[in-house]
């Protein structure tokens, strides 16, 4: 995946609405703490890669 297109949906995600961004943010931590209870390792990388574009440590 191309740099500049990781950079568009960080612009994108970071202007979304309080109330929505909530929400997304609400969903990306529980789907990371569902996929660290996969045995699939992608499942982790998937959840890593969602929680950093929306700036969750």
């Amino acid at each position: 995946m191309n740099t500049w297109l990781l950079r568009l949906i960080a612009l994108v995600l970071a202007a979304l609405s309080g109330p929505l961004k909530a929400e997304l943010i609400k969903f990306a931590k529980e789907f990371r703490e569902k996929a660290r209870e996969t045995p699939n390792p992608w499942d982790d990388f998937a959840a890593d890669i969602i929680c950093w574009l929306l700036g969750i440590p």
